[in-house]
């Protein structure tokens, strides 16, 4: 049986990662669309968030830090079961803002939540993410 919305989250990530920025953009904005509720909370979170990932890459990518890093935080302010996907994400996200915008304040605050996640995943402890 085919799924649809697996597929289309799918295919976001590998033309993120591919470099199809007009595709993964697609498909990430089909993604939050799908699994976002009327009143805001996702019936699939973690999909969600890799979502908001592929977005602030895409982002990165086009000069726009500002939507970038509000993608990521907005990624990292989903509840989610899983904070090992989301890190290892994240650290995509991160290597592009830091490659492209490394004295830019923002991008230090983006690298300081996605370092405190990282933290709190090698540590088990989850509260260091409030």
């Amino acid at each position: 049986m085919f799924d649809h919305a697996k597929w289309v989250f799918y295919a976001a990530t590998a033309y993120t990662w591919l470099g199809d920025d007009d595709r993964a953009e697609e498909h990430a904005l089909e993604t939050i669309q799908m699994h976002t509720r009327p009143d805001g909370t996702s019936n699939a979170p973690m999909r969600v968030a890799d979502a908001h990932i592929d977005l602030g890459i895409v982002h990165a990518r086009r000069g726009n830090l500002d939507a970038a890093v509000e993608q990521g935080m907005t990624a990292f302010d989903i509840d989610r079961k899983s904070l090992t996907d989301l890190v290892n994400r994240a650290a995509d996200l991160d290597r592009v803002i830091r490659q492209r915008y490394r004295r830019e304040a923002l991008a230090e605050e983006f690298h300081e939540r996605y370092v405190t996640a990282r933290r709190a995943l090698i540590t088990r402890r989850p509260e260091l993410l409030d």
